[in-house]
């Protein structure tokens, strides 16, 4: 999916120069913001993450809630992305450990800081509550799950990352067997929906043509979909859907494609790693990551809106030309924050002219 920059360049300048109300700016200029971290990160440039970063959108004040393996809070990648501690709901006690690595790749897709090394996270002025649950499988970490959950959203987090989900297709997820299975998750999932929290999942990475329970839930439980985002991966091309993400199938409403990127050298998307160096990562919680940063880069320039408004612009404004077009595989598109912000803009300029 190529990005014709200078195209977007004096589209920007053109909507600075045109906008009377909202959040008038000077003319950006992209290139200030496609530094040698940014396109470290491949996946970065297919979703137009400059073009945000060019009106102010890095996360700033923004808190996402990362549920997963944990962190290394010491790495410098973090140094003042991290609000508070964090939990550790394994040994149930303040502060996070990272034995996996997993939570720590997501956290650096999601707010890595823009240092000059490596690369940056989408949100890279977002701060992170880091929460840890059991390594094995989520079923087994029902209470803990919903337990983090709560603890990230006191903690001021309305953007919920889940790069995980249980290997029970959707089709099998009715709401009767869900409960036995989740009853904690399920009953905390939807009273913070009404608080107005956002939970994104990631399809699932078993090369089938159906979504998993938990980023299919709204299929059982319809409340839950104004507050659910399901994310399947591209490839860090932005081109195909990737080697084995599950499709968006049920979930192509509330289901959105963005680069995850693929195993094998060169073909993920480059992150922090849990001893301090950089690797990639791949799959369908890559893509989570990127979509969870980006709803807190898109806050951070539009507190006006909720982030349920804004999962809601999301979706609307993703590219669904080409193959994208087919809902079955990639739901309603691939993630475009340029197109998300204008439409964002639109919606803030009405309110304020209401």
């Amino acid at each position: 999916m190529p990005s014709c920059a200078n195209v977007l360049a004096f589209s920007l300048i053109a909507a600075a120069l045109s906008l009377g109300a909202g959040h008038t700016l000077a003319a950006p200029v992209l290139t200030d913001f496609e530094t040698p971290e940014y396109l470290a990160q491949k996946g970065l440039a297919i979703v137009r993450a400059s073009s945000l970063y060019a009106r102010g959108g890095t996360g700033k004040g923004v808190t996402v809630g990362l549920i997963d393996s944990g962190l290394n809070a010491q790495l410098i990648d973090f140094k003042g992305r991290l609000s508070g501690p964090g939990y550790d709901f394994v040994g149930n006690a303040e502060g996070v450990i990272d034995k996996v690595g997993h939570g720590t790749q997501m956290a650096g897709l999601i707010a890595a800081n823009k240092d000059g090394t490596g690369m940056h996270g989408v949100a890279y002025e977002a701060q992170l509550i880091a929460l840890r649950f059991g390594d094995g499988e989520p079923f087994e970490s029902d209470e803990e799950i919903s337990r983090a959950w709560k603890y990230a959203f006191d903690g001021g987090a309305r953007i919920l990352s889940n790069s995980w989900a249980n290997e029970i297709p959707i089709t099998q997820a009715d709401p009767v067997h869900y409960r036995a299975v989740m009853p904690y998750s399920m009953e905390v999932a939807q009273q913070l929906v009404e608080k107005g929290a956002v939970f994104v999942f990631a399809t699932g990475n078993e090369l089938k043509r159906q979504i998993l329970a938990e980023p299919g839930l709204p299929v059982s439980f319809p409340a839950l979909e104004k507050g659910w985002l399901a994310v399947v991966a591209l490839d860090n091309k932005g081109e195909l859907i990737n080697d084995t993400a599950n499709y968006c199938a049920l979930g192509a409403r509330w289901c959105i494609a963005v680069p995850g990127g693929d195993g094998g050298l060169g073909r993920g998307l480059l992150t922090t790693h849990k001893d301090g160096t950089y690797r990639e990562a791949a799959g369908t919680s890559a893509a989570v990551a990127m979509v969870s940063g980006a709803l807190a880069a898109l806050q951070s320039v539009f507190p006006e809106l909720s982030v349920q408004q804004l999962r809601d612009v999301l979706l609307s404004t993703a590219t669904r030309t080409g193959i994208y077009s087919n809902p079955e595989a990639y739901g309603r598109g691939v993630m475009n924050l340029d197109a998300a912000w204008r439409e964002a803009e639109r919606q803030v300029v009405a309110m304020k002219q209401a």
